[in-house]
């Protein structure tokens, strides 16, 4: 009698902590595992779903196995075929493990009807990095009316607490596709912020989990050939190493040793002509973007684009309960063109410090780029504290020193910057007011920062609402201000920029913006413009296999190199369409037209500011396999300048998943400069080629 009364107190602690998951090699359905009574979360009306779905977990070893059976009719979309990490437009099921839950981040895992890989890991913000990856599996088939999934999670690849039982969370997500609605269990929603992840439904494991070391040792070649000068590579700058170390559950580092972006497509074509500041390009080689969420650094401050050809990288992200922490370094390579130099070949390093609670949150980074008789180090930190239920202060400190002997300085530089802010979030309105100054000496140059002396003060003010079972499906609005003190080192003078955006998003999935600019601004000697702009646009995602964005842009805008404001009119096109299983077409272009006459070097006939021009971006993916892709894209732009009628950049890339991680790459990348233009009688005219390279690469795993 005594072992039954302790056995069923045992099992009463359980229950009220949470689900308790079954320890089996074998399917496990039975109602003491089952999850069950989605509710509606997209729109936010937590009405229950008409197709209902179930869900069984147990745990098998180290692999945490989730079984879903979900209702599915004639509107069920099985979507595309895509290798991993890449999405479709298609039903999925939703998985996401909380395993520390006062850390405030979850593991993220999708399945897809036809198989489709995807995963990452969502932060406190709500962003989900992808980047990161897992050996996460699952097998899904359907019928008429049911579309079953079995997920395997391994769990030896995670970090958590080595505490048992492990008392986790987890949440679950069904999506469907026809009717853009999302169901969750349980209801969590992400305006709920850090309570998002402690609404979470628990869930208690009692079976240990092995630690896995996980040490991956990834060896490359790369062989290229410069179709231009009739070249080949085969020198140890293409033989490379990437290792990848996990020594908890709670920290990775990885280093990689030449670390090779061959396989990278080409920077997209962009309007960058009438900008008094230099292009800025986003990252997409994966050693830079993977986990780099962990060290809450702005692009300003860390733009790893600075980091040009790194001969030895390295990076080392973890957390503990309430704080998360980041390493990155990089040796970048000294690049010459005879006596000149390309790129000085600086270190590069950044460590983060990020302590993390439930109303208390603190980003601390210094970042250094350094070289022989030159030096810049900066302190980024922030604090945001809400010490109220959707009330927030903020506060922003930064501060930096730099040196370089080729520049003479007469002593070292040392800027700052300081801000500090008010927030409130209640029920569908946010807003914002802040202040800012940045010194004229603060230099951040492992990072894009070309605005500084100057101070401001502005905010903003958002309202947004979802609505169930109406026409309008979703509608927000938002308005900001903001005034500037500028060149206060020297002559110091006022500008300001205001704005709004709206949008309507219709169950019929068409979603109409409209935006609106106005804003005093200096030009390049700083003269101050009256400028304004203004947008209309709509999107229409009603069938699966395609959809299209249209925008219509007039304004008065500031040209920089005339140093007075013109008209200008802008059409923007962004469409993409599946029309096959296995193959997609993307195309984003726009047509610019300016007010002011084309200026032409009356000696020469050059072109020196152009008028007229439009870019496009456009790119195919053949996909007849998960570890098989065709991809070809290109990028034009028909801004014309001296010597230049228009520039053209094209790149293919196989990539071939032939084992597990073993992946092999063929591809050519190009670059050129139309010298002649476009006639009847030559449609193509002259193209000269600035970077023509052919590459295979070969990448295993051990």
């Amino acid at each position: 009698m005594k072992n039954i009364l302790i056995l069923a107190l045992l099992f009463a602690t359980s229950a009220a902590w949470g689900l308790g998951l079954p320890a089996s090699g074998e399917p496990v359905l039975t109602d003491a595992n089952l999850l069950t009574g989605f509710v509606r979360v997209d729109p936010d009306d937590k009405k229950p779903e008409t197709l209902g779905t179930k869900a069984w977990l147990w745990q098998d070893g180290d692999d945490l196995l989730v079984r879903f059976e979900a209702q599915i009719d004639s509107s069920f979309t099985q979507g595309s075929i895509s290798v991993k990490d890449e999405g479709t437009s298609a039903d999925y099921l939703r998985v996401q493990l909380i395993t520390i839950p006062d850390a405030y981040y979850a593991y993220y895992y999708v399945a897809y009807p036809l198989g489709n890989l995807l995963d990452g890991v969502r932060d406190e913000n709500m962003n989900v990095d992808y980047a990161w990856n897992s050996h996460y599996s699952y097998e899904s088939g359907f019928t008429a009316d049911t579309w079953t999934v079995t997920m395997r999670i391994p769990l030896n690849e995670l970090r958590f607490k080595q505490e048992q039982p492990y008392r986790w969370k987890i949440i679950l997500g069904r999506y469907s596709y026809q009717s853009d609605e999302f169901h969750s269990l349980p209801y969590a929603v992400t305006n709920m912020d850090k309570d998002y992840f402690l609404k979470a439904q628990d869930i208690e494991l009692s079976t240990p989990v092995r630690h896995k070391l996980d040490i991956t040792v990834k060896p490359y070649f790369v062989k290229s050939y410069d179709l231009i000068a009739q070249t080949s590579s085969w020198d140890p700058e293409h033989v490379g190493l990437d290792i990848a170390f996990n020594p908890g559950q709670r920290t990775r580092i990885k280093l990689s040793l030449n670390p090779d972006f061959s396989d990278v497509p080409m920077d997209r074509a962009q309007d960058d002509y009438n900008s008094k500041n230099p292009p800025y390009y986003d990252e997409n080689r994966f050693f830079f973007t993977e986990d780099i969420d962990a060290f809450g650094l702005d692009y300003d401050v860390l733009n790893t684009r600075n980091i040009v050809q790194p001969r030895l990288a390295f990076k080392a992200t973890g957390n503990t309960k309430a704080l998360n922490w980041g390493v990155l370094g990089a040796f970048d390579k000294e690049i010459r063109d005879g006596d000149d130099l390309i790129n000085p070949g600086d270190y590069f390093q950044a460590l983060a410090i990020n302590p993390n609670w439930r109303r208390f949150q603190m980003y601390n980074g210094v970042v250094s780029r350094v070289n022989k008789g030159y030096y810049n180090h900066v302190y980024s930190g922030s604090l945001k504290w809400e010490y109220l239920p959707h009330f927030y202060v903020t506060s922003v400190l930064g501060l930096s020193i730099r040196n370089s002997e080729a520049e003479e300085l007469p002593e070292p530089q040392q800027g700052y910057k300081i801000g500090f802010g008010l927030r409130a979030d209640p029920g569908d309105f946010d807003l914002s007011l802040g202040y800012m100054r940045k010194s004229r000496d603060l230099a951040h140059d492992a990072g894009y920062l070309y605005e500084k002396d100057h101070e401001y003060v502005g905010g903003n003010i958002s309202w947004s609402k979802g609505y169930a079972e109406k026409k309008l499906r979703y509608a927000s609005f938002s308005a900001w201000a903001y005034g500037y003190h500028s060149d206060l080192s020297l002559d110091p003078y006022y500008t300001y920029e205001s704005g709004f955006t709206a949008n309507l998003n219709l169950s019929s999935r068409f979603n109409f913006l409209a935006n609106g600019t106005l804003a005093r601004v200096p030009d390049l000697a700083n003269g101050l413009h009256d400028v304004y702009n203004g947008t209309l646009g709509c999107t229409w995602a009603r069938l699966s296999k395609f959809r299209i964005y249209a925008g219509y842009m007039y304004g008065n805008n500031l040209v920089y190199m005339l140093s007075d404001t013109y008209p200008q009119h802008r059409v923007n096109i962004n469409a993409w369409a599946n029309p096959l299983k296995n193959l997609t077409l993307s195309l984003v272009g726009s047509w610019n037209l300016y007010g002011y006459e084309k200026l032409i070097h009356p000696e020469t006939g050059m072109v020196l500011l152009d008028d007229e021009y439009y870019i496009a971006n456009a790119a195919l993916e053949y996909t007849p396999t998960a570890v098989f892709k065709i991809t070809l894209g290109s990028g034009l732009s028909s801004y014309e300048q001296a010597g230049k009628n228009a520039t053209l950049n094209y790149y293919g890339n196989l990539r071939y998943e032939f084992r597990p991680e073993w992946f092999a790459f063929i591809g050519i990348k190009s670059a050129q400069t139309q010298t002649e233009p476009s006639t009847w009688g030559d449609p193509l005219g002259e193209f000269r080629q600035d970077l023509n390279t052919a590459y295979a690469k070969l990448s295993v795993a051990f």
